[in-house]
């Protein structure tokens, strides 16, 4: 078996990173960790219809998405709403133990998929919102995956709820960030630090390979 991947992907909307992992991804089992709150999600989920896509899968997971996710056999669904809950569940995260019943670990060739979504809004509002504050989170997140040897994946979806932000997902990996935490922050909408800055993105390359394929589930309609 190859050695496990990390990934980043492209996906616009919540929906797009759901089909991507449900019904693209094959998987022993899979833990899809959603960073906020799951009522936020669901607002989130909601406003993508108007975005959304006339495919069953489509239709399915934004009509009952909760119950989708719950009722599938090798799906563990989780919601880390603040940066400490995060780093705390996915330090003794078990992907394995939503294997799939019908199958053992030596009758699949397929790896458990650990994808997490939104981790870097989850930064933003944050002192953490830095080099030194994305690398403890990404590292913590390799380690616990190189040692389940578990495929990774993270995927920073766009604001479905604020039109304006509807062009792409593109803006937090590019923003630039101190290299310690609680440096002060200036020019907001510029994303100016005071002191040597890094963008995001180069961060994230330390651990990670960018897909970037925009939105990778329309491209395998």
């Amino acid at each position: 078996m190859s050695q496990p991947r990390r990934t980043i992907w492209s996906c616009e909307l919540v929906t797009d990173f759901l089909k991507q992992v449900l019904y693209h991804e094959d998987a022993s089992s899979k833990a899809i960790v959603v960073c906020s709150t799951r009522e936020y999600f669901l607002e989130q989920l909601a406003a993508a219809v108007r975005y959304g896509t006339t495919t069953p899968e489509g239709h399915e997971l934004t009509t009952d998405a909760i119950g989708l996710l719950s009722r599938s056999k090798d799906v563990n669904l989780a919601f880390c709403e603040t940066l400490e809950h995060l780093r705390a569940y996915i330090s003794v995260l078990d992907v394995t133990s939503t294997k799939r019943q019908e199958t053992t670990s030596d009758e699949s060739s397929e790896r458990p998929l650990l994808a997490v979504l939104n981790p870097l809004a989850l930064h933003l509002p944050t002192t953490e919102f830095s080099a030194q504050g994305l690398s403890r989170t990404l590292a913590a997140a390799v380690e616990v995956t190189a040692r389940e040897k578990v495929d990774l994946v993270l995927c920073e979806c766009v604001d479905s709820m604020n039109s304006a932000n509807c062009g792409g997902d593109e803006a937090l990996w590019n923003t630039e960030v101190p290299l310690l935490n609680g440096t002060a922050r200036i020019g907001t909408e510029e994303n100016v630090s005071r002191g040597p800055s890094v963008p995001v993105k180069k961060v994230a390359q330390r651990w990670f390979e960018f897909n970037d394929d925009r939105n990778i589930y329309r491209q395998q309609q």
